[in-house]
């Protein structure tokens, strides 16, 4: 397993590859595309693997920066294109890290609300039971719509009082659990959770309306 997280600041690798195990963090600060493919090349050459011995991966697929989710699953498709074997990919959304990580660490005895700043006054949120079911879809709120509730965000977002710091450990240990679930996702069919559009698209279309009113 090469289990990969991009979505944010910090880039997160894991491998556990013929019973070894070993994770990379990245302070990428947006450079992603120059030092994903390099600190796995690394992993896997400290611990005399090669990506051969590899038979499948996991991505957290967001939501989180349109530019790394694009990158890692952009990877994750060239590295299964290398093989010459066909590997299992396992799709991870940014709410089950966070809600993962939150009910390993602190054990929580009600639901909650996994939240992620969307800027421009927006919010990504997702409801997690305290066993860590998903309730509901995820969204897309204003900051100003959401109401008394238990929130939690990442560790540098100040949007609550309970934060999580997201782990390579963890995320292995999702991955593997989404492994033993045994419900891989064809790499053709793997995508981006975006809930918004980006930046560039919003620019665009107001430009568009503006030329329609002009």
């Amino acid at each position: 397993m090469i289990a990969i997280c991009s979505a944010f600041k910090t880039a997160l690798i894991a491998i556990e590859i013929n019973d070894k195990k070993d994770y990379c963090q990245i302070d990428a600060n947006c450079g992603h595309s120059e030092k994903l493919l390099p600190s796995i090349d690394t992993l896997l050459s400290k611990n005399q693997l090669s990506l051969a011995d590899n038979d499948s991966f996991a991505v957290v697929v967001g939501p989180g920066s349109f530019t790394g989710l694009r990158i890692a699953l952009a990877l994750i498709k060239g590295l299964c294109a290398g093989q010459d074997k066909t590997a299992n990919v396992y799709p991870i959304t940014s709410f089950e890290f966070m809600a993962y990580t939150y009910i390993k660490h602190f054990k929580p005895e009600r639901d909650f609300v996994c939240i992620i700043n969307a800027l421009s006054g927006q919010i990504f949120a997702c409801r997690f039971s305290k066993e860590g079911r998903q309730i509901g879809d995820e969204m897309l709120v204003q900051n100003s719509q959401l109401k008394p509730d238990l929130y939690v965000s990442l560790d540098d977002e100040n949007l609550s009082e309970n934060k999580v710091k997201l782990m390579p450990q963890e995320l292995l240990e999702l991955a593997q659990i989404k492994k033993q679930a045994q419900n891989p996702v064809s790499v053709d069919k793997i995508a981006p959770l975006y809930l918004r559009k980006s930046q560039a698209e919003d620019d665009l279309e107001k430009r568009e309306k503006k030329l329609i009113k002009s």
